[in-house]
């Protein structure tokens, strides 16, 4: 009787093993028996490569007139902006050029210039103002 019980538990666990070994997913796919015994068997559920990521070399470099190039669409913009007239860039492609400028350590020189764009149209405005009869 022992023995037909120990007969019947081996049975059991080669069932396991044969279900195991199959691997069905819910995906539909199925794995190779061979490879899932055998990590089944050395005791490592799912033994992975891994993954090297390297830093780049050298950091990328800005295009040659890169700065003066998107320098020029933010002035037109904050232009357009302040006149009151349509943008033709895509704000995505404004904000996008700035956060660029920014990481190549040019947002100083980048403040300073949309600064004196901002005062230039202040005093403008002012001088308006003031020939403006009450």
């Amino acid at each position: 009787m022992a023995e037909e019980s120990s007969q019947q538990q081996l049975k059991n666990k080669s069932v396991l093993i044969s279900s195991v070994a199959v691997g069905h997913h819910t995906n539909g796919l199925t794995k190779a028996a061979s490879s899932t015994v055998s990590s089944f068997a050395s005791g490592k559920p799912g033994s992975s490569k891994k993954l090297v990521i390297k830093n780049f070399k050298d950091k990328p470099k800005l295009p040659e007139n890169y700065t003066d190039e998107t320098w020029q669409k933010l002035k037109e913009a904050v232009e357009a902006i302040q006149n009151s007239t349509s943008i033709k860039y895509n704000l995505e492609e404004l904000y996008q050029a700035v956060e660029n400028l920014c990481a190549y350590k040019i947002s100083e020189n980048l403040y300073k210039q949309l600064r004196q764009i901002c005062e230039d149209h202040i005093k403008a405005q002012i001088h308006q103002l003031r020939e403006y009869p009450f």
